[in-house]
């Protein structure tokens, strides 16, 4: 049957559910493109870092210890990457599977969940999306904390 302008449209139930999946759907991909665009920002901004002759120094906590190495998370920056095995110089680095921590042969020293560390940018694949990290030499680790002690005096 024909509608007359002036009658107000009252959409069926059917319309209305299709109307709301259509709606959900267009938010889910905004949402993820959002993701996406933040990721590739941070990447771009790892890779300058990489590129710089003074690579900055980066808080990191440990969030996961594998047999390939730990998983680290920057607060700051709300990003995830790698410290690779083969990038731990200073030992022979042994994985821990029931305790879920790296220890080193020689030197006993360890890494665990939890763990805070300082870390500078290796590697940056933006395809593959990673971002790998280094831990940073004791002499750069301190100059890091002492410009963070001073600028939380100063604050």
């Amino acid at each position: 049957p024909a509608r007359s302008a002036s009658a107000p449209y009252h959409p069926t139930m059917a319309e209305i559910a299709s109307i709301a999946e259509h709606i959900s759907t267009t938010e889910r991909n905004a949402a993820d493109a959002e993701i996406d665009a933040t990721q590739m920002k941070k990447l771009e901004f790892f890779q300058r870092q990489l590129a710089g002759r003074n690579p900055q120094i980066f808080a990191a906590t440990v969030v996961d210890v594998r047999n390939y190495g730990l998983m680290v998370e920057l607060p700051d920056a709300l990003i995830t990457g790698l410290i690779h095995v083969s990038s731990l110089t200073d030992d022979f680095y042994l994985f821990e599977p029931a305790r879920r921590r790296l220890i080193g042969r020689r030197s006993r020293k360890s890494f665990k969940v939890g763990d805070d560390l300082s870390v500078f940018v290796a590697r940056v694949d933006v395809f593959k999306r990673q971002v790998d990290f280094a831990i940073a030499p004791a002499t750069e680790r301190s100059k890091a904390s002492r410009r963070a002690k001073r600028s939380l005096k100063n604050a």
